[in-house]
């Protein structure tokens, strides 16, 4: 393992910085990472320091983990700073899935404490999982890029290794670890990728780990040279944080949904795929999407730029469930009241409160056509200014109900109705 570390360090420059804090979480991957830059201390002239970030997720077995890598450190001399943070209210708050939520708490942590680079224990295994976790979500280029070696302060000198090869370095150097608990079930994905996807592709090749890499390599070379493009045409046309779309029809597809990534995420926004296609549409032709951490993503006049999201803050729906005990005699029901409660058991899946989206739709009870919402409201002289602040509830199948408009026909509620939500704002 050694070898493949200072083949990674020479190869991707790795050591620039002589000042390195090591992510330990305290499983084999992360204490062999340390052990190994132990090992070249001396000969890089390394200061090396290592971080510890307990989740607060895995209860009792996280406290473990974190008394048992401050025991080691001690034992080994090395300066250790210790974080936590509640991974779970901070993924509600924000929207996210716990995953990413722990992911940015921990990266966080680990940029608050690093005096110059933080090397992270990703492995050439992880890299595999990764490419192909990202092909089963339908990535593009970006994605099958796999695990960058270096990317601003942080650095993977394990990236060419396997875990295979950093579990032989354990044993052969006596380096002691602990588990986690999470890694042995199937409950996540990235274990399904790992217990029973790859250990078939190693069938096929042995050196699966490796072909992933080289391909991965590959196609960074080309995704750098695009994204070189995306730079260039961000510098020229980025103007008081909005995106000037004058030559943006101009560009390739593949450039220019680099620059919609690239423009989403100097709001600190991971976006997933459907972000950028959704995004790249309105900046050809106009309109609003949502984005995580209450953002919409505004293309008008022009330009594209962010608005933060207050309306549904300032506004209170209010949503409430009850028997159909009132639609005894549907002939004296008032409308208003009917335009405001939907069928419980015709919601298809999950739903949502929000605002328009571009290309939402709706087909009222007794109209006898669909609506694109954009003409319902002009319709109805709903004021422009308005009209991406008024909230609507949407299934997976579509649009529900739209304040002061009215509820979907395919979700009223009849006299045949059991169980209706009462909406009120």
């Amino acid at each position: 393992m050694k070898s493949q570390v200072l083949k990674a360090i020479e190869r991707f420059s790795l050591l620039d910085n002589r000042n390195i804090t090591v992510a330990l979480s305290g499983g084999a991957d992360s204490m062999a990472l340390l052990g190994v830059l132990l090992e070249l201390k001396e000969e890089y002239d390394l200061e090396i320091a290592a971080a510890h970030f307990n989740h607060r997720i895995r209860g009792a077995e996280a406290d473990r983990d974190e008394a048992f890598v401050k025991e080691y450190c001690e034992k080994k001399g090395v300066e250790l700073f210790l974080g936590s943070g509640d991974v779970p209210s901070y993924a509600k708050e924000q929207g996210l899935s716990l995953e990413l939520a722990a992911r940015e708490l921990r990266y966080e942590f680990l940029k608050s404490v690093s005096k110059g680079n933080v090397a992270t224990a990703h492995t050439a295994s992880d890299n595999a999982e990764t490419v192909i976790f990202n092909l089963t979500r339908g990535s593009g280029a970006e994605g099958l890029c796999g695990i960058p070696p270096k990317r601003d302060i942080f650095i993977r000198p394990l990236i060419l290794a396997t875990r295979e090869q950093i579990e032989e370095y354990c044993k052969e150097n006596d380096i002691p670890f602990v588990n986690d608990s999470t890694n042995f079930c199937d409950d996540y994905t990235r274990n399904k990728i790992r217990h029973n996807v790859i250990p078939v592709l190693k069938q096929i090749n042995p050196s699966f780990e490796g072909a992933v890499l080289k391909t991965s390599s590959i196609l960074k070379e080309d995704s750098s040279y695009l994204n070189s493009l995306a730079d260039e045409f961000l510098e020229q046309n980025l103007k008081e944080d909005k995106l000037r779309l004058e030559d943006f029809k101009e560009l390739s597809v593949s450039v220019a949904k680099r620059v919609i990534r690239k423009f989403i995420e100097k709001e600190d926004i991971s976006p997933e795929n459907i972000h950028i296609e959704e995004a790249y549409n309105i900046a050809l032709f106009g309109g609003k999407i949502n984005l995580p951490k209450d953002y919409h993503l505004i293309s008008k006049k022009g330009y594209l730029f962010f608005e933060k999201e207050a309306f549904m803050k300032r506004k209170s729906v209010k949503i409430t469930e009850s028997e159909n005990t009132f639609f005894e005699n549907c002939q004296k029901v008032n409308n208003l009241f009917l335009n405001n409660a939907v069928d419980c058991d015709k919601i298809i899946g999950n739903w949502e409160i929000r605002t328009r989206l571009s290309g939402d739709s709706i087909r009222l009870k007794g109209r006898g056509c669909t609506k694109p919402l954009n003409k319902l409201f002009s319709e109805l002289g709903v004021p422009a200014n308005l009209r991406d602040e008024i909230p609507v509830i949407a299934d997976e199948k579509g649009i529900v109900w739209v304040m002061g408009v009215g509820v979907a026909e395919r979700c009223a509620v009849t006299k045949n109705s059991k169980r209706v939500y009462i909406i009120e704002v």
